[in-house]
């Protein structure tokens, strides 16, 4: 029963996030689209479990052209012009998610992110007022218990199926493109 109820939940919430961001989806792609034509990077940054996202885009067989992982702020390097810049965070109110936006944003290049939810404070956008594009997942845990409490946090496969949607979207632009 609780694998029934999982599924249909996330099954719902992968339509919600194509619907709600099929826009922000074919603008992410474009920005990315635009380094990859012109030959610079798109520089990706992930904390907690939206790391999952990394190994798919470094090493995976839908991987990004011109991938390089920023691991920190400590390690932020100078961008160019095309260049562009996604964040994978867990919530919008992620320190060091906002930290690293806000270095990037010094720069004036495309930062993009994708974020698991809002986290506890609702009205505090944080992360989401750094960068100019915003996919928010809106995650909770999906199957409820006897107790009324709730478990099944797909935080990590909803980022895979963003980052697989950005990817389909971007090798339809690169098609148009040639």
């Amino acid at each position: 029963m609780m694998l029934q109820i999982f599924t249909t939940q996330l099954s719902g919430k992968m339509k919600m996030v194509k619907d709600t961001y099929e826009d922000v989806f074919e603008d992410c792609s474009r920005i990315l689209a635009q380094s990859i034509i012109s030959g610079h990077t798109i520089y990706l940054f992930a904390t907690g479990e939206m790391k999952c996202v990394l190994p798919q885009a470094l090493y995976g067989n839908d991987r990004f052209e011109n991938v390089k992982l920023v691991e920190d702020a400590n390690n932020v390097p100078t961008l160019k012009d095309q260049d562009s810049f996604l964040i994978f965070a867990p919530s919008s109110l992620d320190e060091s998610s906002i930290q690293m936006a806000r270095l990037v944003a010094e720069q004036n290049n495309s930062i993009m992110a994708v974020i698991g939810n809002k986290g506890t404070d609702q009205s505090d956008k944080g992360l989401e007022e750094l960068v100019d594009l915003t996919i928010n997942l809106q995650v909770h845990s999906m199957v409820p218990q006897d107790d009324g409490s709730r478990i099944g946090t797909p935080v990590a496969v909803l980022a895979l199926y963003v980052y697989h949607c950005l990817h389909l979207t971007i090798v339809d632009i690169l098609a148009e493109y040639e």
